[in-house]
């Protein structure tokens, strides 16, 4: 069994209230779903959700469970993206508003180096006498 796998299906099931919307989000059937949480539970050796007709809820364990599976894989997420280079090098928009002395004396020496340090980064630079609104 794919524990990974099984925690993700878990958590989409138990974040739409459905195995089946579970299923559709995944790109998987229904009868795939039910069996990786049916297994995640006999691995647990406890009951995760309880199903009806209409609707899915957890138990107490799957309470507990469901927070736990939500850090362990927001922490596997975060670690693959720190693997992949996401974070080492900063990209994006930096907007900064400063008065327009202390913005040519002070803020445009330290953005320009910034500039040529991380040139995947856009700066706004707003320098003026007055608060902006």
């Amino acid at each position: 069994m794919d524990r990974f796998e099984a925690m993700s299906l878990f958590v989409a099931a138990a974040e739409t209230g459905s195995l089946s919307a579970a299923g559709r989000h995944f790109g998987i059937p229904l009868a795939t779903v039910s069996r990786k949480v049916s297994d995640l539970e006999r691995h647990l050796k406890t009951r995760l959700l309880n199903r009806s007709t209409r609707r899915l809820t957890l138990t107490d364990s799957g309470h507990v469970y469901l927070a736990a599976c939500r850090r362990i894989l927001g922490e596997i997420g975060e670690a693959e993206r720190a693997a992949a280079g996401e974070y080492s090098t900063p990209t994006g928009e930096l907007i900064v508003t400063a008065p327009i002395v202390f913005g040519r004396l002070h803020v445009l020496p330290i953005v320009t180096g910034f500039l040529a340090a991380y040139p995947d980064v856009d700066i706004r630079l707003t320098l003026a006498d007055r608060i902006p609104s």
